[in-house]
């Protein structure tokens, strides 16, 4: 059985520099095929946990602290990346010239209730040790005071 899905294409503000770098995959007219061609390398999620949850928010924080060991080459093309599609955005740092201090912008933060729900998933699902995301735990539940306080924490931290 095939799905054939007639899908229109709205115009949602974006512009066509982030457009075109999260389609450059192909003729993708489904959100669902638009969110996995943003989200789909291993390293984009990474980069966005190790900033929303630990708060690594420079080049050097997010490399000496990544248990994933993400190279360092492919940490600046994700950074650039996440920049360029409108999931970051960063400030220079007051302290030194050539230091970026990486922000999540909206988009980034609305990411954050599905990187619960991942992890919430690779627990339920065995995937991997609980403890890992013991830390997360107070998040998981739907329309969760905790979950909306630390949505808001994000807001205030990266948006201001």
């Amino acid at each position: 059985m095939v799905l054939k899905l007639a899908i229109p294409v709205v115009s949602s503000g974006m512009n066509d520099m982030k457009k075109n770098i999260i389609l450059d995959r192909g003729d993708v007219r489904c959100p669902i095929a638009a969110a996995s061609a943003v989200l789909t390398d291993q390293w984009s999620v990474i980069v966005l946990r190790d900033i929303a949850f630990f708060g690594h928010r420079t080049f050097r924080d997010i490399i000496s602290n990544n248990n994933e060991k993400i190279p360092p080459s492919t940490l600046a093309k994700r950074l650039k990346r996440m920049v360029d599609v409108g999931l970051l955005r960063f400030e220079g740092d007051e302290t030194h010239s050539q230091r970026k201090i990486y922000c999540l912008t909206q988009a980034g933060i609305d990411l954050v209730p599905l990187i619960i729900g991942m992890a919430a998933w690779s627990n339920k699902h065995h995937i991997f040790d609980a403890h890992n995301i013991e830390f997360l735990k107070p998040l998981q539940e739907k329309n969760n005071p905790a979950l909306e306080g630390f949505v808001e924490k994000l807001r205030k931290e990266h948006l201001n």
